[in-house]
């Protein structure tokens, strides 16, 4: 196996992926507001609220992960900060 073999390995691994949370215990499913998904809120380190995406959930270990809403929203920059 190359380098660039393993390099694309490592990324699409079972690992962490960049801008991803784990779902809290007892999430309540919402929909987004403005696209509809279905999406849980999570708290990031920083001690924000953050939409996670259910559609891009990943099981690993018993626990379940999602990237942000803001990753797959069609309104995301509706909803950004200025």
């Amino acid at each position: 196996m190359n380098e660039q073999q393993q390099s694309f390995l490592d990324l699409a691994g079972p690992t962490h992926r960049t801008g991803e949370y784990a779902v809290p215990a007892g999430a309540n499913v919402e929909s987004c507001r403005s696209c509809g998904a279905q999406i849980v809120w999570a708290v990031t380190a920083n001690d924000r609220a953050i939409p996670l995406s259910l559609a891009t959930m990943q099981r690993r270990g018993g626990t379940a992960y999602c990237l942000s809403h803001f990753v797959d929203c069609k309104d995301a920059r509706e909803w950004s900060r200025k």
